[in-house]
């Protein structure tokens, strides 16, 4: 009989509850547990399988710079202006709940790219979508998307990605039709999800981006609403012998 519910399991792909109903067989644990407690183990053991099968996913497909940046090793010596407990909300994802953004700026090397790959990649443990751009790659896509017809639709899958990393905004001013594609992005998104972006530039070095006040201003002000602002400081990081960044 239990070969047969092995076989059954395996043909509806529940391979985990296959495994741990072989493993009481094995090891003669049928007789310790009681039918519920049985399938009690095994529910947990199919439910982390998929859990786990999932996050893999996530991370895959967020194609995130930085794979292994984790926020455990976040480095908040007082000379960065990193302050573990003003990220109560980011540490816990809570902003992507309330569809807030993360602004991030800083010089080259203090640690703005690796801090906006932790938080993706603490996104996708959390079973949130996550997608990690370049922002002058983003920009780029964007455009060939628009030369061959395909930017509403990608446009709109872009909109639904909970969590959009745009890494390094700035300082080169955007043209026109680059302009428009971002306003059109932060737009789309405007809480609905949250992006984070990161830039060398003091947040109200910004709008200059933009080269426009119109769409500077409604760039700017949809990003900044209910926003997160970490502005680092301190020497390049690259210069430190650590791990912590």
């Amino acid at each position: 009989m239990i070969e047969e519910t092995l076989r059954k399991l395996s043909e509806m792909k529940l391979f985990a509850m296959a495994d741990k109903l072989r493993e009481f067989k094995q090891n003669n644990q049928s007789g310790q547990l009681d039918s519920t407690e049985q399938l009690a183990f095994m529910v947990d053991a199919e439910y982390d399988r998929r859990k786990n099968n999932r996050i893999k996913r996530l991370l895959r497909n967020a194609k995130i710079k930085l794979t292994m940046a984790c926020v455990e090793d976040l480095d908040y010596s007082p000379a960065r202006n990193l302050k573990k407990d003003a990220l109560t909300d980011l540490l816990l994802c809570n902003y992507i709940e309330h569809h807030h953004n993360v602004l991030i700026s800083g010089a080259t090397g203090t640690g703005k790219t690796y801090i906006a790959c932790a938080l993706a990649n603490l996104a996708c443990r959390h079973g949130y979508t996550a997608l990690y751009y370049r922002a002058s790659k983003f920009i780029e896509f964007m455009e060939s998307e628009k030369a061959i017809g395909n930017y509403l639709k990608t446009l709109e899958k872009f909109a639904k990605v909970k969590l959009l990393v745009l890494d390094d905004i700035g300082p080169d001013v955007m043209n026109k039709q680059q302009r428009n594609i971002f306003l059109d992005i932060v737009e789309e998104r405007y809480l609905l999800t949250s992006t984070i972006i990161t830039s060398q530039l003091p947040l109200d070095q910004w709008y200059g981006v933009f080269d426009e006040p119109t769409i500077a201003d409604a760039v700017c002000d949809r990003l900044f609403h209910n926003a997160y602002k970490i502005l680092l400081k301190g020497d390049s990081m690259r210069k430190t012998d650590t791990k912590s960044v």
